[in-house]
C-alpha cells in the first residue's frame, strides 16, 4: 500500500453499466458538458466550467495529479453511451486507514441508479484493495438525492458536523455517512 501504483497500472473498475477507468484528454468536451450545467452549483465545493478552458485546465489538474499522486480519481463512462458522464475519487489511505470519496455525475443520469453503482464498486475496491478500514462522505444536508445513494451503497448515516469545511467561501454544514469494513 505504501508504493505508488504507476499511471500504467491504472485499475479498471466495471459494473454492469459503467467502467469506472483513468481520465483522458479525450474526456475534455463531456468533461465540460456535464460540469458546465449550472445545477451542479447547489450540491459541490466548487462551481460549473463556465467555458471550456475551465475544463481543460481541471482535467490536466488529474492528469498531473496521476503522475504525481498516483490514481485517485476514475473517470465514470457509461458502457452504452461510450462517454464520461462523470468523476469519483477517493483520496489516499493514510495511517489510520480510513479515506473519504466523493463524486459527481452528469444531471442526464440522475435517478437511474448509476451513482450507486459506481460507489459500490469504489467502496468494494477500498476494502479489497487497498485495505481501508473505513470510507467516509460528506454531503450538504440539503442534497437528498446524495444522501440515498450513500445508504444505497451501504454507508450509514453518521450525523452533521457544524461547519465542518468551507465550501465556497463560506464555512458549511456538511452530513457524515460512512461504511466500515466488515
Amino acid at each position: 500500500m505504501d508504493s505508488k501504483p504507476s499511471f500504467e497500472n491504472f485499475p479498471l473498475l466495471s459494473t454492469p453499466n459503467l467502467i469506472l477507468r483513468d481520465l483522458r484528454l479525450t474526456d475534455l468536451d463531456d468533461l465540460y458538458e456535464y460540469a458546465s450545467d449550472p445545477e451542479i452549483d447547489h450540491y459541490t465545493p466548487w462551481d460549473h466550467y463556465k467555458n471550456i478552458e475551465e475544463a481543460r485546465e481541471n482535467l490536466n489538474d488529474f492528469l498531473e495529479a496521476y503522475e504525481k499522486h498516483g490514481f485517485w480519481a476514475w473517470g465514470i463512462e457509461h458502457r452504452v453511451d461510450k462517454k464520461l458522464i462523470g468523476i469519483i475519487n477517493i483520496n489516499k489511505p493514510g495511517y489510520n486507514r480510513k479515506v473519504e470519496v466523493g463524486y459527481t455525475i452528469a444531471r442526464k443520469y440522475w435517478g437511474q441508479g448509476l451513482a450507486t453503482e459506481a460507489l459500490q464498486v469504489l467502496i468494494q475496491y477500498g476494502f479489497e484493495k487497498l485495505d481501508v478500514a473505513r470510507i467516509e462522505a460528506v454531503i450538504l444536508p440539503e442534497n437528498k438525492a446524495s444522501s440515498k445513494v450513500l445508504l444505497k451503497a451501504g454507508m450509514k448515516f453518521e450525523g452533521l458536523l457544524r461547519s465542518y469545511q468551507v465550501w465556497k467561501g463560506k464555512p458549511s454544514d456538511l452530513e457524515m455517512y460512512a461504511i466500515v469494513k466488515a
